[in-house]
């Protein structure tokens, strides 16, 4: 019982000195230093440190009767009330950071362009679900296909994706073969996916995700994907993408 309260405490964020002294008070009641000390061994040099640090917490009071400090942990509900305000400084500091992280990125010395690979099933759905981000509500994801919407994984992969996309009313579009057709009127398209084909072959399958560009090399062992944010390589592509779309056949 003691180890598993002494773990939970320190999830809350006490140091272990801190955790003697609190769990001493707690068995003590309203006691001076010198009981603290015994009682949770911790040292008469930092004991006075550490009764302060959990006076700030809310964890701690004290009283003077005749000019001596009596120590005296607070309700064990001032446990809650303490994770409480950390959740709400943790809450003040993430908008805080976001705010930064909006300066920061317009700076020039920022790198604007870079490129990943990420591999198995895993590094598959953090590349194209991290890329999806980076497209703004009811933008649009673009991708030209060479096949492999066919392996049932994959199925079901694309499925969670455009699903997702739907949510933020973003438009799906895909060029492929017209050997391809059946596949995606028979499955994708209930989905949502806006569908054109051509006579090409088209050397390897690519996604146009907001600020990034995937090509997918399909292994059922391990996958691979090539990430690349470039705002450059994607007008190219999207503009090469739209030049086809107008000329491909429904």
């Amino acid at each position: 019982m003691e180890a598993r309260i002494k773990s939970a405490l320190e999830k809350v964020g006490l140091s272990k000195g801190e955790i003697k002294v609190y769990l001493a008070l707690v068995s003590l009641g309203n006691v001076t230093t010198g009981s603290i000390i015994k009682q949770s061994k911790v040292s008469s040099s930092k004991v006075y440190d550490i009764l302060d640090k959990l006076i700030d917490k809310g964890l701690v009071s004290y009283s003077l009767i005749e000019k001596t400090r009596y120590f005296q942990a607070s309700q064990p509900i001032t446990l809650l009330e303490y994770i409480e305000k950390k959740e709400e400084e943790m809450r003040e500091t993430k908008q805080e950071i976001e705010g930064v992280i909006k300066t920061l990125e317009k700076q020039e010395g920022i790198k604007k362009e870079e490129a990943k690979i990420y591999k198995g099933y895993k590094g598959l759905k953090t590349g194209f679900f991290e890329a999806i981000k980076s497209i703004p509500n009811k933008g649009g994801y673009l991708f030209f296909s060479i096949g492999y919407g066919q392996d049932p994984y994959l199925q079901q992969f694309f499925r969670e994706l455009v699903l997702r996309l739907k949510e933020r009313k973003i438009t799906v579009r895909g060029l492929a073969n017209k050997k391809e057709k059946d596949l995606f009127a028979n499955y994708y398209k209930k989905f949502g996916y806006l569908m054109r084909y051509t006579d090409f072959n088209w050397p390897s399958d690519i996604t146009i995700a907001g600020d990034y560009l995937i090509t997918l090399v399909w292994d059922k062992k391990q996958p691979v994907i090539y990430v690349i944010q470039s705002k450059p390589l994607v007008e190219s592509y999207t503009k090469f993408f739209k030049e086809l779309w107008k000329t491909a056949k429904p």
